[in-house]
């Protein structure tokens, strides 16, 4: 079986994919950008992705929550990583040196204090391990702590530049298919009404809050049909196959919402 990920070798998914654990995995499989991870898994039905979904620090990663609702896609597992960035820089490049740094969009959020105590202007890479190739004389890439050991021609000028510690990234592991679990743990859930009014997002957390089901991530994110309109995402510490889950969602199919099951699956943090 193959694991696709977001690449190259040294990013933080591919840290996750060395991670988790599935004796089945045979081949890790690197793509240039999050969308081509998961659209690699509905053209090879028997492969599976790894991909951030939420960052303790950013939040949540939204070209993969909107993919969740574009994709023919179910989430199987979840796995959680800790973050730690550096800035390299050439050998012999001082801090005052350095003008600009590089790297995606998540590593520019999640290391901005930074940035803006040093006034680095910035620009985005594809991948944290790609910024490393656009070093130069003023410009240094915001990349995974460690990656020195396995280059020479670059050094960690300064480590831990993370805003807050305790960064964690939660990845969702993808299939095109569904996979039948016998004791899920979580599950998740996407709800979209059929048109917007009062207490809309109240109706949803009043019904699982009456089942007394804890939920451990909402998200909302545009239905971009018009201004307005939304998705949530829910991620709640039960099975949908549960008696109380399966009654929260006929509740709230009959106060109009469309919720379709996006992963069932047993959790090991």
């Amino acid at each position: 079986m193959k694991l696709y990920y977001l690449g190259p070798t040294g990013t933080f998914s591919h840290m996750a994919a060395l991670n988790y654990k599935n004796e089945n995995i045979t081949d890790y499989i690197p793509q240039s950008n999050l969308y081509e991870v998961v659209k690699a898994i509905e053209s090879d039905k028997d492969s599976i992705a790894i991909a951030p979904i939420e960052n303790s620090i950013e939040g949540t990663i939204n070209i993969i929550a909107d993919t969740l609702t574009e994709q023919k896609v179910h989430v199987i597992d979840e796995l959680h990583l800790d973050i730690a960035f550096s800035l390299y820089v050439k050998e012999g490049t001082n801090l005052e040196d350095i003008k600009e740094v590089v790297s995606i969009a998540p590593a520019i959020n999640q290391t901005s204090k930074f940035i803006t105590k040093h006034q680095f202007k910035y620009r985005y890479s594809n991948s944290t391990v790609q910024s490393l190739d656009e070093i130069d004389e003023h410009t240094g890439a915001i990349a995974p702590m460690g990656l020195e050991k396995d280059r020479n021609d670059v050094i960690a000028l300064a480590t831990h530049i993370e805003d807050y510690p305790h960064n964690t990234t939660r990845f969702l592991v993808l299939s095109s298919e569904q996979k039948r679990v016998e004791k899920a743990t979580d599950s998740i859930l996407l709800i979209t009404p059929d048109e917007d009014k009062p207490g809309l997002l109240a109706s949803i957390l009043n019904t699982f809050a009456l089942f007394n089901i804890n939920l451990s991530w909402i998200e909302s994110r545009p239905l971009k049909t018009k201004l307005g309109m939304y998705h949530f995402f829910v991620q709640a510490d039960c099975s949908a196959d549960d008696v109380e889950m399966k009654k929260v969602i006929t509740i709230l199919k009959t106060l109009d919402f469309k919720v379709n099951v996006l992963g069932n699956f047993n959790k090991d943090i």
